[in-house]
């Protein structure tokens, strides 16, 4: 018996009894054939790149620090010689504002440094932050930057005297730059990914595409890291699988993250925790996520414009901790009147006419969807874990289903008739968030335009 066969005879044998596991037994096909579009071409990205590996030892969280413009800014340059040195997890923009920058890493080993924030433009003040060697790993909220300003992102150590930069996989972590929001911005470009998770050519490929996308931010809908073995370092696999293929982007813009059932394999656990959570810490200390220590995963708020994009983990549906606070945050955002509309984020679609796992779909169906209806405010729902692309309409609603981030894709079963496009195609979605509508436009890993829809904003209750 097959893999898929297994699957399949699990999911009637124990499909609604125990969600979890039902779930985090899914197997995957192998790729299928992608199909011919017939759409038009926008452009063909066909550079790629070698993942290799990483590694090293541990850590624990250190408090925030404060940070200050310095009086007459010192021009530094990202070309530091290398340290004995380097990065667990290297730096990542966690979360921008119009005047603030969040910022993450873990070094192998304790050290004393600074992150200084140089304005492109030389006029503007430089911000440096310093950390000390009390601990390893670091969130940084750097304060005080200026609006719709490019910043270059400078990590520095003191060794001997002399200011050096973290080794990632025996390289140059290197150049970094952040674009603070503007003031009262309301037109954002997002990019959305779902299950880039085996780090393969042609999440490479999509990578390099969105990084040439001009976007504000990037949605990854889960499942970040996928098919580790037992036994293997989750610094290796995180590296290789997302630190790498990610890189064009992680090196300019947050990468804001939801877990999917991979996500929480118990082959990819750290310290008794689902790695995922080492990897993605809350971002905010308003983030409910954070006063929780037996959620693992993430739920939080990303507010644009006059429209809230809310972060919600899935899994909690499926058995894992965390459900009644979160279900309690969800109908507080659902319910606030400071927002023009709601567009949740999480991995298993409710809808899906994939062959693969589709029943799925059933729980989250059951749980939300009443509460998205009920709200009036949804307008659209980004979800992944079905290997394909496909945009459904249910009462009004939208549903996305974006899951074609690798070269693994799932074949249709049963269309649902709520279903208006479907392609088994490897994929990225950019989201155009303007005053009065929601433009979509699905593109293919050859550049290909797959589907394109747009959603009127006033004709949203409010």
């Amino acid at each position: 018996m097959n893999c898929y066969s297994k699957s399949r005879e699990f999911y009637l044998l124990l499909a609604g009894v125990c969600g979890l596991l039902l779930l985090m037994a899914g197997c995957k096909p192998a790729p299928t054939q992608a199909i011919t579009p017939t759409a038009v071409k926008l452009s063909t990205m066909t550079h790629t790149k070698e993942a290799t590996s990483a590694a090293t030892p541990t850590a624990t969280a250190s408090p925030h620090p404060t940070s200050s413009p310095s009086p007459a800014p010192t021009r530094l340059t990202s070309d530091l010689p290398l340290s004995h040195v380097s990065y667990r997890l290297p730096l990542t923009i966690r979360h921008v504002t119009e005047n603030t920058a969040i910022l993450f890493f873990e070094l192998s080993h304790p050290s004393t440094g600074s992150v200084t924030l140089q304005p492109v433009n030389q006029t503007l003040p430089t911000i440096t932050t310093a950390f000390g060697a009390d601990n390893a790993r670091h969130l940084l909220t750097i304060q005080g930057l200026r609006p719709a300003t490019n910043y270059e992102i400078i990590l520095s150590l003191e060794e001997n005297g002399q200011l050096t930069q973290p080794s990632f996989q025996s390289r140059a972590w290197t150049p970094m730059q952040v674009r603070t929001r503007s003031e009262k911005q309301r037109f954002f470009r997002i990019g959305i990914i779902g299950d880039a998770s085996f780090g393969d050519t042609a999440t490479t490929a999509l990578i390099e595409q969105m990084a040439q996308a001009d976007l504000d931010f990037v949605l990854n809908l889960g499942d970040v890291v996928d098919e580790t073995s037992y036994g293997v370092d989750p610094f290796e696999s995180y590296a290789e699988k997302f630190f790498t293929p990610f890189e064009p982007l992680l090196h300019q813009m947050p990468v804001y993250t939801v877990p999917g059932n991979h996500d929480y394999d118990a082959d990819m656990r750290y310290e008794g925790q689902p790695f995922y959570a080492y990897v993605f810490p809350p971002f905010s200390e308003d983030d409910p996520a954070a006063d929780d220590e037996s959620f693992t995963g993430q739920f939080a708020l990303l507010p644009a414009g006059d429209l809230q994009i809310l972060l919600l983990d899935a899994m909690t549906i499926f058995g894992l901790p965390g459900r009644d606070a979160q279900e309690t945050w969800l109908a507080e955002r659902l319910t606030d009147d400071n927002y023009r509309a709601v567009i949740p984020v999480f991995h298993v679609s409710p809808y899906s006419s994939s062959v693969v796992h589709p029943q799925d779909s059933a729980f989250t169906r059951a749980v939300w969807v009443p509460q998205f209806e009920s709200a009036g405010s949804v307008p659209l729902v980004l979800s992944g874990h079905f290997h394909h692309y496909e945009r459904l309409l249910v009462n009004d609603i939208t549903y996305l289903v974006s899951g074609g981030g690798s070269s693994i894709l799932y074949a249709a079963g049963p269309y649902l008739p709520e279903s208006q496009i479907y392609t088994h195609q490897t994929h990225f979605v950019l989201l155009e968030i303007n005053d009065d509508r929601l433009q979509m436009s699905a593109i293919s890993v050859d550049g290909i335009l797959l589907d394109e829809y747009s959603l009127v904003l006033d004709e949203i209750k409010e």
